[in-house]
This record gives C-alpha cells, structure tokens and sequence, in this order.
C-alpha cells in the first residue's frame, strides 16, 4: 500500500507542497507511477514526517473528554458542598436551639428546687427534736 502525494499529506497533516518540496529535496524517497503521480510509502512518509499530529490530535480528544467529566465531577461536588453546608447550619441552629432550650430548663428548675429545698429545711428547723423522731 502507497499514498498518493494528496493522501500522504492528509495522512500527516501537512501541505502538499511541503511534501513534494521533501521529495524535491531528497529528503524523501517517493516513485512516480505510470500516470506521473508520486507513490509514498507509508515507512518513508513516517520517517520523514513522524505521526505526532495524529498522536497529538487523539490526545487531545482524550484530554477533552478528561476535562469533561472532570468538570462534570467538579459541579457535582460543589453542589455537595454546598448541600453539606446547609446540613451543617441546620445542624447547628438545632444544636443551639435545644442548648438555649436545656440552659432555660436547668435555670429555672434551679430555683425552683433550691426553694423547696429550703423550705423543707425551714420546716424540719421549726420542729422540735420530738416531732422529729415522733413525726
């Protein structure tokens, strides 16, 4: 299998002109068939004219297919950031909330115990000794 002079240059991206300069130059080796046309061996042409722009084209179709889902994970994840920080402004309003409930609780059971406390002593006081160990 050979390239014509027009295949070859599509093969590795270049001109025309540029590959017919190569062949003029003797840089590289092409035959002429019957109907003048130049026959480039596919080994010449990569000698000459290294693949790099095929390679260079297909990782650059992988890296844009890479930088796609990598965008797509990076929305993904902002979103769950965002999600967890609500959860956790929810979570602390909650914690604060039921901390503001049981400080409110505990003070005013405070007083209220420490009042019946003290009445209690007030009135074991005002008894006797006898009407402590008699009832």
């Amino acid at each position: 299998m050979s390239f014509t002079l027009s295949q070859a240059a599509k093969e590795v991206g270049k001109a025309k002109s540029s590959l017919f300069k190569a062949i003029k130059n003797g840089k590289m080796s092409a035959l002429k068939n019957e109907e003048g046309q130049y026959q480039i061996d596919p080994a010449e042409l990569y000698r000459v004219f290294p693949c790099e722009q095929k390679n260079e084209q297909a990782r650059t179709e992988e890296n844009n297919g890479k930088t796609t889902l990598l965008e797509e994970k990076v929305k993904y994840l902002e979103r769950e950031i965002g999600r967890l920080e609500r959860t956790e402004t929810d979570l602390r309003e909650d914690r604060d909330h039921w901390r503001r409930q049981a400080t409110a609780l505990l003070t005013h059971q405070q007083p209220e115990q420490s009042a019946v406390q003290d009445q209690g002593q007030v009135q074991e006081k005002k008894k006797g000794i006898f009407a402590k160990l008699f009832g």
